[in-house]
Parts: C-alpha cells; structure tokens; sequence
C-alpha cells in the first residue's frame, strides 16, 4: 500500500429502496442517467477520479480540495434543475459528503478514516446537500464561493475525535432539512397524550354584537392550544356544539372524550376588554387553575392573539404539574414510555444537577420504550445541554456533541416537534454555529409561538451573538408567556447580560437581583452583579457582590469565570465581550 493526500467526495442516494420499490426499472434507469451524464463527466471535469460505485453509492478522489467542492456543488445544482420536470415523490435527490486526509491507496481503491469521514459526512448532509468537514472549510474559504453553515462538532462513527461539520444545500442555500427527514407527514401516535376542549367563551359585554370577539378568542385559543404537541386538542365543531347552552362539566368530557375542559367568559366595555379563563377537570369538575386578563384594545385581532398565546403558555406548563402528580409514587416498570416521559419532565425542570442527572435516565428508559418518541429524544438533547452548564466544564464538548445528535434524530422522527428544534438550535448555539442555530430557534417559535423557553432561547442566542437589541424582546415575551416559569431566574440573568452589553448598567444589575430573588438560582447572576458593578465603580457594593458570589462558588477566580464562558474550545459569547466582563470582574475585587 502507499500513502497520499487526498480530498474525498462520498454520494449516495437519499430513499433509494422506496424509489426502487415505485418503479425499479425507472429508478435503475434514472440512476444510470445520473451518473454518466451529471456524476462521472464533473468528476472529470474537475481532474478527480472515480474510485468505485458502491450500490446507489459513488465514491471519487480528487489531488485539490477545491477541485472536489467544486465538483459537488455543479453536481447538486444540475441534479437540481434536472430534477424539476419530475414528480415530487420520484425525484432522486443525492447527499456528498469531503474530507481531506491521508489515505491508503491499493490496486487503485483507497481506505481508512478519511474514507470513513467522508461516508459519514454524507449521511449527515440533507437531501441536495453537501456536508464538509472543518478541514476542507479551512482550505477553501478565500478560495470558492461556497457558501455553507456552520453545524457544530459531531461525533462520527468510529472516529474518536469530534469532527467540526459546515453544510450547503442548492435551494438557495437556506434550508434547514434534516438528513433522512421523513418526506411525507405521518400521524403521530397518541402515547396517552392529555387532552381538552375548550368551550365558546361566554360574551358577557355590556356593547351590542359583541358575539364575535368571544367566537373568535375562543377559535384562537383552540388553534394555539393546538400547537402544543403533546396534548389532545378537541375540534372546534365539537366545542361550538354546546355554544349557549347549560353544561354539566362530566358530561362535557365524556361525550368529547377529553381529560380536561377549558372555559370562560368575555367582557368588553368601550376600548377595555377583561377575559376569565378556568381549567376544570373533565373527571370530577373541579377547579385546576383560574386566571383573569385585562387589556386594552387597540388592535383587535393582536389583543385575542397575544392573550390565547399567554393563556396556553401557562395551562400547559399546569397540565404537565397536574399529570405528574398522578404518577408520584408510581414505579417506572409500571409506566408506559409517555408517564416516564413526564415523570423525566418534572426532574427536568428542578434544574439541579441531582435531578437532571435523574431526568437523563428517565427519558432514556421512555426512548428504550418507545424509540419513535420524537419528544423524549428532543428532551434528552436539552437534558445534555443543561448538564453542560450544571456539570463538569471538562465534560461540556461531548455534552453538545451529544445533544446535536439526538436533537437531529428527534427531528427526523418529527420534522414538527418544537422541543427538537429548541434543543439543536441551541445546542448549534453553543457550539459556535450561531446562524445555523438562532434559525432552528426561530422555527420553533414559529411552531408554537406559546413556547416560552424557545423563546428565551432565541433571545439568548441574539444576545451571545452580540444581538442584545433583538434578543431582549425575545426574553421578554418568554416572560409573558411563562411568569411562573421554573427557570425564571435565567431570563432575568440574560437581561442582566443583554443590560451589560448595552452599557445599560441600572437595568442590568436590577436584572440580576431579580435573578438573585428567584428559585433555582445558581451562581451565575451574582458573577454578572459583580462585573456589572465593577465596571461601575462601587467598590464598596462590588465587596459585598463577590461574598456572594463565593458563597454559591467558594474560592472562584477571574480565571474560573472566563472558563465559564467556554464549550470546549468554543466560547460562547465574542473573546472581547468575555475580556471585558472578566476586566470588571478584576475591577470588582473577585481574585485573578
């Protein structure tokens, strides 16, 4: 054997089985098509060889890395536009994946991790795109016009470094597929989901043909709650069924079929409008929750809007309460896989290391119950997340590595499912892959705009991208939608960070000793109040920051802090923001 530097192009088919089984003469002949008259005759053109063809697979070398991204992206884009007058549903669609390393070569075939790499890079990369890895990024930036995002550090199969993962798609460079992503919609499967009805909220206004402002709060609170994926929604045909009439709660949720039910009533009165809203359960007819919202109306549709999304980002988080109540005491070998689900929920949101620890084992044993489970996937993602910040620093890498994979399995199980875009989207975030990242957050606040921690998340993400204008008003609709939320602390931290940013030290440290009143709270908004008041220059208040800072971290340094800031080798704010902050913590007394 001898050795050589080489860059490798893998391509392979996506759904290449189900395009045989629709027509296997057609796909046989379609392949051929595309190998020698778009596949072979680019790999040529751009002086690389093919290695072998390998099933639907082609494998290709190349002496110059740009030579082989080159080639790829002309072969993504005529596949692409030959792909155009075919039908949706017989398109084959190919993934590449280029790397460069040494490679073994014999008797003209080549081996070993590179090709490995390679492989693996392409069942990475989404159908009609490209995935490369950080080495060829590196030696193609001021040389291609390759237009491609950064995904985060994965790791590969059998390899045992980490791989950094940059990815192109030909759809003008902006989709967001998932390789293997499912390509039609398939019916999620009930898992005992919980379910409501939401009754016709009762008009109760003082001004004439008012009718219509309740029907149609009542419809936008239908459709929101219908958001949520995991519970059950009732039609509104059902609903609308018992409009005007005396009903007998029971009955209500026995003849819809439902656990709970969802009433109230509309007032209006001149520019002023006041809704009631009261979950009962559907069982027994007792009262679970009840809450009252005055608002004045300016625009009447933003008004019904913004209060049905505030209204479900609180009776969902009290529905997850009220469903792990009942399973307190219960054994996990006598859960189906959603009970475990919950029960690994609840622990999840005490966001301590002891109970993320339990968390993780729960939503691994309600995966191993149920592998289709694209909640309990995306779950376990944000668990690792969580225990990056709550664990070891030395572990926090592999703890990103980790969530990315998972969260990317969640959504090819559910293209649909919030929770997976959150937990990538700010896996990606962490892990220096910021656009890619904040676009997997915003589509989660697009699936379900009540989702409180997607958006704190985006806002986050805004923030560490040195995006504070963008990112507070982010953080502050999380705080609408979830004023109770178990982890109110951080969103009262991310201000104080976004307030420092700004140079808006009044606000900011305000923000920190909200955090500081809130459950849960770690050490991290008492760091923020000691740079926050070292740049101010209250020596005296700063003294007092920094006993408290080392009553929840006993003998933390400046140094320990500017490590906080890091996932790995990847900080997660920019070097002069962290230069900055760790200097006022120096400023503030805390010990270099």
């Amino acid at each position: 054997m001898t050795r050589r530097l080489a860059a490798i192009l893998d391509a392979d088919v996506v759904g290449f089985s189900r395009l045989m089984g629709l027509d296997e003469a057609g796909t046989f002949a379609c392949l051929k098509a595309h190998n020698n008259q778009i596949i072979v005759p680019s790999i040529a053109s751009h002086h690389g060889r093919v290695v072998k063809f390998v099933g639907d697979g082609v494998l290709a070398e190349f002496a110059s890395v740009v030579d082989a991204v080159a080639c790829a992206v002309d072969i993504q884009n005529a596949l692409l536009q030959r792909n155009e007058s075919t039908e949706p549903d017989r398109r084959m669609r190919w993934r590449i994946g280029i790397h460069v390393d040494d490679v073994l070569v014999q008797d003209d075939d080549i081996f070993g991790d590179g090709v490995s790499i390679a492989g693996s890079l392409q069942a990475l990369a989404p159908p009609g795109g490209i995935c490369i890895s950080q080495q060829v990024s590196d030696q193609i930036r001021s040389k291609l016009d390759f237009r491609a995002v950064d995904f985060g550090n994965r790791r590969l199969e059998n390899i045992e470094r980490p791989i950094r993962v940059w990815r192109w798609v030909a759809e003008e460079n902006t989709e967001l597929a998932s390789p293997a992503a499912p390509r039609e919609e398939t019916a999620l499967p009930v898992r005992n989901r919980p379910s409501i009805a939401v009754l016709p909220f009762t008009n109760m206004s003082s001004v004439e043909g008012q009718e219509h402002f309740s029907d149609g709060f009542t419809d936008e609170l239908i459709g929101t709650l219908a958001r949520c994926r995991w519970l059950l929604v009732a039609a509104r045909n059902s609903s609308f069924s018992y409009k005007g009439r005396q009903v007998d709660i029971q009955r209500v949720a026995e003849d819809l079929g439902v656990k709970y039910v969802l009433e109230g009533s509309v007032r209006r009165a001149a520019d002023r409008v006041r809704i009631t809203a009261q979950l009962l359960n559907g069982t027994d007819g007792t009262l679970l929750w009840a809450e009252r919202y005055d608002r004045t109306l300016a625009d009447i549709f933003e008004v019904q809007d913004e209060l049905a999304s505030e209204i479900t980002g609180t009776v969902e988080p009290e529905l997850g309460a009220i469903e792990f109540a009942a399973l307190r005491g219960r054994a996990v070998l006598d859960m189906n896989a959603w009970e475990i689900y919950l029960k690994g929920l609840w622990h999840l949101y005490r966001f301590t290391l002891h109970d993320l620890t339990i968390a993780k084992a729960l939503f691994e044993q309600a995966i191993a119950a149920d592998p289709g489970f694209a909640q309990a996937q995306a779950r376990l993602a944000y668990v690792h997340i969580q225990l990056g910040w709550y664990g070891s620093l030395d572990e926090r890498a592999d703890r990103i590595c980790e969530a990315i994979g998972l969260a990317e399995r969640a959504i090819i199980l559910d293209q649909k499912e919030p929770a997976a875009h959150l937990a990538l989207g700010r896996a990606l975030a962490l892990d220096g892959a910021t656009t890619a990242g904040i676009s997997h957050l915003r589509n989660a606040t697009q699936l379900d705009p009540s989702f409180a921690q997607a958006h704190f998340a985006l806002g986050q993400a805004l923030c560490y991208a040195e995006r504070p204008d963008q990112g507070i008003p982010e953080i502050r609709e999380a705080f609408r939608l979830s004023p109770r939320d178990p982890h109110l602390w951080t969103f009262h931290n991310m201000l104080a960070i976004a307030g420092y940013q700004m140079d808006d030290m009044e606000d900011a440290a305000k923000a920190a000793r909200a955090a500081l009143r809130s459950p849960n709270v770690t050490f991290w908004p008492a760091m923020a109040l000691v740079a926050i008041l070292g740049r101010q220059g209250r020596p005296e208040e700063a003294r007092e920051a920094v006993s408290r800072l080392h009553r929840f971290r006993p003998g933390m340094t400046c140094a320990d802090a500017r490590r906080e800031f890091y996932f790995g080798d990847n900080p997660v704010m920019g070097k002069a923001f962290i230069d900055r902050f760790v200097a006022d913590l120096d400023a503030a007394g805390l010990p270099e």
